[in-house]
Order: C-alpha cells, then sequence, then structure tokens
C-alpha cells in the first residue's frame, strides 16, 4: 500500500512571530540537547522540530494533538515510544508503510492526538525528515513534507485542513508540564 503524500512547502521560513501569533509566548523548556539520546539512536533530528518544541515543550495544540518532549515527566517521550512502537510495527508494512524505532531506519513518534492518532518523523532514504500521520480510526496513513512548525501553523491557521485532525477548530497550544 502506497502512503499517501499531501501538499507541503518543503522550504518556508517560520517566523518567531507567527509561531507567537499562533501558540502564544515560547517559554524556553529545554535546550535541544534534550534529543542527544534520541539522536544517538537514530540520527540528526529536525532542528526546527527540536526548536520549537524546546521553546515550547509538552503540551496540547488545538485541545487535540499532545507534542512530545523527551525531558517531560508527565507525558514522557520515550516512555510512549517504548509502549506504543510494539503495536505499530504490527501494521508494518501494512498500513503503516516504515518501520517504527527502535527498529531501524525507524520513525520517531513526536505527537498523539486524543484520539490515539500519531504523528511521526519519517526518515527519507539520503536523509532528511517528513511528516507520517497514522490515523488509527480509519487505518490509514498518510506523509506531508512541511516541517513540524510549518504543518502546525499550518492547521492551526486553516490552510491545511485534515480531516481527523481539527487543529484549525481551536488553535493555540496549551503547556502540558
Amino acid at each position: 500500500m502506497a502512503a499517501a503524500l499531501r501538499g507541503g512547502l518543503t522550504s518556508t521560513v517560520v517566523h518567531v512571530n507567527d509561531l507567537e501569533a499562533c501558540f502564544g509566548q515560547p517559554r524556553g523548556y529545554s535546550t535541544v540537547d534534550a534529543w542527544e539520546e534520541l539522536e544517538a539512536a537514530v540520527g540528526p533530528l529536525p532542528s526546527d522540530y527540536k526548536e520549537f518544541v524546546a521553546a515550547y515543550g509538552p503540551g496540547v495544540v488545538g485541545g487535540f494533538l499532545h507534542v512530545l518532549h523527551p525531558a517531560s515527566a508527565g507525558h514522557g517521550m520515550f516512555e510512549i515510544m517504548e509502549r506504543m512502537a510494539p503495536l505499530y510495527q504490527e501494521l508494518v508494512p501494512g498500513p503503516i508503510p516504515h518501520p517504527v524505532f527502535p527498529s531501524e531506519p525507524g520513525m520517531v513518534q513526536w505527537a498523539i492526538t486524543v484520539e490515539g492518532d500519531a504523528c511521526f518523523l519519517v526518515p527519507r532514504p539520503g536523509g532528511g525528515w517528513r511528516i507520517g500521520v497514522w490515523f488509527r480510526q480509519w487505518a490509514q496513513w498518510e506523509e506531508y513534507e512541511d516541517s513540524v512548525p510549518d504543518w502546525l501553523l499550518r492547521q492551526a491557521g486553516g490552510t491545511l485542513v485534515i480531516d481527523g485532525l481539527p487543529l484549525h477548530v481551536r488553535g493555540g497550544f496549551v503547556p502540558v508540564d
């Protein structure tokens, strides 16, 4: 089954003002060093993703999407990945077309919805990452070329409307730690 590749602006520069207008002031939750352990296993993650999550920390976007952080006490990225990876791996190479970390080269889960859908950073052959989303309730997989901040901004702003991810309805970012 081929993954659906959805629109995306691969070279969009996300401005701090755009992020602050949509998600409020950054909290300075951590430094990008929080990803060292994970990057030792999977390789360098996208810097714009790390910078966004380091600035805002773990939280909920649009009242729906829980963004994970490796240093979060309450929503630990490693704990969620460890618990969920075996379940997702059972669906590879069927509905989920790529291996899931800790398998190599494994996708890295970076968010989960209130309905159990999962967002991944999907390694590209030759380097780089794209976003993959497993829609649990529809047993459907989609991929996007956007960076994580661009993808979130476009959804919260209503320029990227994804059935099943209603981030544009409420928008905003609510910290959880």
